[in-house]
């Protein structure tokens, strides 16, 4: 662990960033103090050189400004674990998939290293920072991204990019640009990995990146990781058949390309790869399976927070299905949740502040489409509508009705628990 020079630090946030940042700041031996909104008009900014905010904490709030009247440094809670961190770091980015490439890294890694899965999948990367693993995988939101300065992963990946989040960011264009930061301090002896399947030219407009840059692909042979003939391949070299994966799902099949491009750079043997494959359980509440009653089976994807997430999910049902969407306003639209998919779907039941426009652009892709009060009433009517399979996958946030997006996967899976028990009786 490297130390940090500062002589005082503000921490703003008191979650698990915040938090995680305040610990390994004491860890550093330096005084730091916490706060939050509701505390921080009481702070005086002059008294600290050093300001780590978390990843809720947007450009535009007042403490930056008044760290720059003050002169104090103001740094993300990731960028302090990158200045802390001095073991080999993998950063993993994109919209979609980026949660599972980082553990399925994670798990491949594992069975030889003491290999630290951290970052945005719930834990502080400044606090894990402090302990001596062997290496870091940390997943980067695009929050987290804007304030990184010196962050430079030996490896960088980017999952891909589509439409999300423009509330905060205010435009695809800033929000690609976000996503890019995640190689603006790599080095030409770091490696750049990009899936040119999902990431438009657009996104990397004006991106000229120092690392050596190497691709995925499932569409065509490229110079990195892909897929021919239904087996995963780097380079020439054939790693094992698309079916030893236990994921399900193409999309999952772009994040096994991601782990095996980073692993074989790491000289992760092949058996090991394969293994992680094999064992690998994909994160709670992504196209999980959540019961089956008089032959219609429930699928809990409340992870699907943006449309393209959505997209996926219900291109990976066996058969038509009836799609419980809506949720937070993020600001875009949702006719391309039904572009490529209207023929897979028999109803959309919608909820929350999207509802409408939910209902109107399934409309306009001529699916049927119903507005629902409540989760629960969704679930019956999706339940009721003679579909083999009810998939609920918002395609946008949770926080107009939920805490998050776990606290939504488990509302789905108690009405489904409930509906599970009544026809039991």
């Amino acid at each position: 662990m490297r130390n940090i020079e500062a002589k005082k630090a503000l921490v703003y946030g008191k979650k698990i960033s915040g938090m995680g940042a305040a610990a390994a700041l004491d860890k550093c031996g330096v005084p730091c103090d916490v706060c939050d909104d509701a505390s921080f008009d009481g702070i005086n900014v002059a008294d600290y050189d050093l300001i780590v905010v978390s990843p809720s904490i947007p450009l535009t709030h007042r403490v930056f400004e008044k760290a720059a009247a003050a002169g104090a440094e103001v740094i993300g809670e990731i960028e302090l674990g990158a200045r802390l961190c001095d073991k080999p770091l993998i950063a993993v980015t994109g919209t979609n998939g980026k949660t599972t490439v980082t553990r399925l890294i994670g798990k491949a890694l594992g069975y030889s290293r003491d290999a630290c899965v951290t970052g945005n999948v719930g834990r502080s990367f400044a606090f894990d920072a402090c302990d001596d693993h062997d290496i870091y995988i940390c997943e980067t939101s695009s929050f987290q991204l804007e304030t990184v300065k010196t962050f430079a992963p030996s490896i960088a990946v980017v999952t891909n990019i589509t439409e999300d989040h423009l509330d905060r960011h205010g435009s695809f264009e800033n929000y690609a640009r976000t996503k890019m930061r995640v190689a603006a301090a790599q080095a030409s002896a770091d490696y750049l990995i990009l899936n040119v399947d999902e990431i438009p030219e657009c996104a990397l407009k004006g991106f000229n990146p120092s690392a050596d840059v190497l691709y995925t692909s499932r569409k065509s042979v490229v110079r990195g990781a892909y897929l021919s003939d239904n087996k995963f391949y780097w380079f020439d070299e054939p790693i094992c058949r698309v079916n030893r994966m236990r994921m399900m799902g193409m999309h999952n099949a772009e994040n096994a390309l991601s782990m095996i491009a980073v692993t074989k750079l790491l000289g992760v043997t092949n058996a090991d790869i394969v293994r992680a494959l094999e064992e690998f359980e994909p994160d709670e509440y992504r196209i999980t399976y959540s019961g089956c009653v008089r032959g219609v089976a429930f699928y809990n994807d409340s992870k699907g927070t943006n449309v393209a997430a959505s997209v996926m999910a219900i291109k990976a049902m066996s058969s038509p299905c009836a799609l419980i969407a809506g949720g937070f306003d993020k600001g875009f639209g949702f006719d391309e949740l039904f572009e490529t998919t209207a023929e897979q779907i028999t109803v959309v039941c919608a909820i929350g502040q999207t509802q409408k426009a939910v209902v109107d652009a399934a409309r306009r892709h001529g699916v049927k489409a119903i507005a629902c009060a409540t989760l629960t009433e969704a679930v019956t009517e999706a339940y009721h509508s003679g579909a083999d399979n009810v998939l609920f996958s918002p395609a946008t946030s949770s926080f107009d009705m939920f805490g998050d997006y776990r606290d939504r996967g488990a509302a789905f899976d108690k009405i489904v628990g409930e509906i599970v028990k009544s026809e039991k009786v």
